[in-house]
């Protein structure tokens, strides 16, 4: 039987990256989306971005069981609600989210979690999509993909907007744009107020290329009919009937607002270090299996954080390292909210906590940190 090429390629790329695949991960279809996704890129360069998601699957929020869990587990899940709808009908093997980006208390969510904490929770929803993904694609042979829908009614034109757009969900895409690759077929933005087209000139360029092709955005007064072109309107949220449609079924719910809380200063005294532009800073600890590190961490500009295990003192390269911590590139700051946390040490060995200002052209960055070390109980 002669393999196709695709088939070739996905051989190629499995064997590249076999020591890091876990068994759920390793489908046909999840291996071929990241060739889908770097068209004219060599298979070393596309393992080594593969290898990355790889071992952030492994990180101490254990990515790959996830999906397993009750929705509602973190507390953000009741004011981001589920966006599921059902299949497109249109589109073969291909599932629709309805957002509602306009509905949704992003201040709130991001004046009261870190925005680690809002990728934690996050996550949940995003590798839900993937598990229903992959089920269709074992059911059918075929590769499925998401319509994601964004409802933009509600969004209201201010600063704020533009500070959101381009800082808290510029860093929530670019990290699902780093390892959810070729999961969504179209971004369709409806409801969409005429202002709307002064930030999309403004976010456009901020976006990786494949993403920005995949972009569709309705027309201000005509989009409920021009939807049908992408879905059926049964599996459409119910809000979205007007005096001329009333065929859009599906029951949505509102998302609640967040409550205010008043943010705690904490109590300990932190830690300052300062990275110059362009620079990274790591802080190494010696560590059994068992030892915990646990962690308050705060910035005062855009930074990348981690915390990784090293195979030996010398690596340097936190993209090629285990994660214990999930890696994020870079987070807005200066930050709300502190990263806050406890991950424990799966085996012993030389953890590095990684900072990095690496994006910054000039201007150095000023970190804020109590980190300490929980030595595994000997009577445990």
């Amino acid at each position: 039987l002669r393999m196709s090429s695709e088939d070739l390629e996905v051989a190629e790329l499995r064997s590249l990256v076999s020591s890091h695949l876990t068994p759920y991960y390793d489908t046909h279809f999840n291996l071929l989306r990241w060739i889908q996704a770097h068209p004219g890129v060599a298979m070393e360069k596309i393992a080594e971005r593969l290898r990355h998601h790889l071992l952030y699957r492994t990180c101490s929020w254990d990515i790959d069981g996830v999906h397993e869990k009750e929705r509602g587990y973190h507390p953000i899940h009741r004011y981001w609600p589920r966006s599921v709808c059902g299949m497109s009908q249109v589109f073969p093997n291909c599932l629709v989210h309805v957002e509602q980006s306009g509905h949704v208390d992003f201040d709130g969510i991001l004046d009261n979690f870190s925005i680690a904490e809002v990728m934690r929770a996050r996550i949940f929803d995003i590798e839900e999509m993937l598990r229903d993904v992959m089920i269709i694609e074992k059911e059918t042979g075929e590769q499925a993909s998401v319509i994601y829908v964004m409802d933009a009614d509600g969004i209201e034109y201010t600063k704020k907007l533009f500070d959101l757009v381009l800082g808290s969900l510029r860093a929530l895409s670019e990290f699902m744009a780093d390892h959810y690759v070729e999961l969504v077929k179209y971004f369709v933005i409806v409801n969409v107020p005429s202002w709307a087209y002064a930030l999309w000139t403004m976010v456009k360029p901020l976006l990786p290329e494949r993403t920005r092709m995949k972009v569709r955005i309705l027309s201000t007064s005509n989009w409920r009919s021009e939807i049908r072109s992408l879905m059926d309107p049964s599996v459409g949220p119910s809000f979205w009937n007007d005096e001329n449609h009333n065929d859009f079924k599906l029951p949505m719910e509102r998302p609640p607002k967040v409550p205010q809380v008043q943010i705690t200063e904490p109590r300990e005294k932190l830690e300052k270090v300062v990275v110059k532009a362009g620079s990274v800073h790591w802080i190494e600890y010696s560590l059994e299996q068992g030892d915990a590190i646990s962690f308050l961490v705060t910035g005062n500009a855009n930074f990348g954080f981690t915390i990784v295990r090293a195979e030996g003192e010398e690596e340097e390269d936190a993209f090629a390292m285990r994660q214990i911590y999930p890696l994020f590139s870079w987070m807005p700051g200066p930050l709300k909210v502190p990263i806050e946390d406890t991950v424990i040490a799966p085996q012993s060995g030389v953890y590095k906590v990684w900072f990095s200002n690496s994006r910054a052209w000039w201007s150095s960055l000023s970190i804020q940190h109590n980190i300490k070390v929980i030595k595994k109980q000997l009577t445990d």
